[in-house]
């Protein structure tokens, strides 16, 4: 999908949701999240090849144990953002900083094993 036919979906999803959002209230937060999950679906259709190309890179660079923890907190972080967008949407500013919030310590979790290889490279070179 190019960025023609995603801002279609996105500007025929904003109408319907407006069109429930005056017959029906109530169906305005089901239809906004079905909308947004489909711009994520096409949001990760989109970044898949970049992914396979990425751990290609990585692999030929002779990094590839870095590869994983990068790309993983790239999507945590991703994901983190579409969900917090979507909470301050409805209103649940509290809820989006605490999404917000798990997301940064779930990749400074993530990266305390890249933090070590770095020192131990670092104290090598340190003994040349």
């Amino acid at each position: 999908m190019g960025i023609v036919q995603i801002a279609g979906v996105a500007l025929l999803s904003v109408a319907l949701i407006l069109c429930v959002r005056e017959l029906r209230a109530d169906l305005a937060p089901p239809t906004r999240l079905a909308a947004a999950l489909l711009l994520f679906g096409a949001a990760l259709a989109l970044y898949a090849p970049v992914l396979a190309r990425m751990q290609s890179l990585f692999s030929l660079s002779g990094a590839a144990d870095y590869a994983t923890p990068i790309l993983r907190a790239a999507g945590i972080a991703l994901i983190c953002e579409f969900t917090a967008s979507f909470c301050r949407d409805l209103g649940e500013n509290t809820v989006a900083n605490g999404v917000l919030l798990f997301g940064k310590l779930e990749i400074l979790v993530l990266c305390v094993p890249l933090v070590d290889d770095v020192l131990e490279i670092a104290k090598e070179l340190l003994k040349f």
